[in-house]
C-alpha cells in the first residue's frame, strides 16, 4: 500500500491483510476497485453540486437584500452588511460606489 496517498485502498489477498488492515478502504477483489471509484466519485459530485448551489442562492438572496433596502432608502448608496462590500448589485452599479 502506498504510505504518501490521501485515501488507501487496501486489497485482501495472497500476501495477507496487512494492506487491508492498513487502508483507509479494504476491498476483497481488484475488480471492486471501479465500484468504490465511481461511488466516492458519484458522492464527491453531489457534494460539490449542493456547495455551488448554496453559494449561488447565497449571493442570490444578498443581492436582493440589498436591492430592498437600496429602494426603501430612495437607493442612497449605503451597505445594508458593512462587511460585506464586495458584493456588488446591479443597482449599487448605477448608482455609486460601496459605503463601507
Amino acid at each position: 500500500m502506498i504510505q504518501a496517498a490521501d485515501a488507501g485502498i487496501g486489497i485482501v489477498g495472497k500476501e495477507g491483510k496487512q494492506a487491508s488492515l492498513a487502508a483507509d478502504f479494504s476491498i476483497t477483489q481488484f475488480s471492486f476497485v471501479c465500484r468504490l471509484l465511481l461511488w466516492h466519485g458519484r458522492n464527491s459530485y453531489k457534494r460539490c453540486a449542493s456547495l455551488s448551489q448554496f453559494i449561488i442562492h447565497r449571493g442570490l438572496i444578498i443581492s436582493v437584500m440589498q436591492a430592498i433596502f437600496s429602494a426603501v432608502f430612495f437607493f442612497v448608496s449605503i451597505s445594508l452588511y458593512q462587511a460585506y462590500c464586495s458584493s456588488v448589485t446591479p443597482l449599487s452599479l448605477l448608482w455609486g460606489p460601496c459605503s463601507c
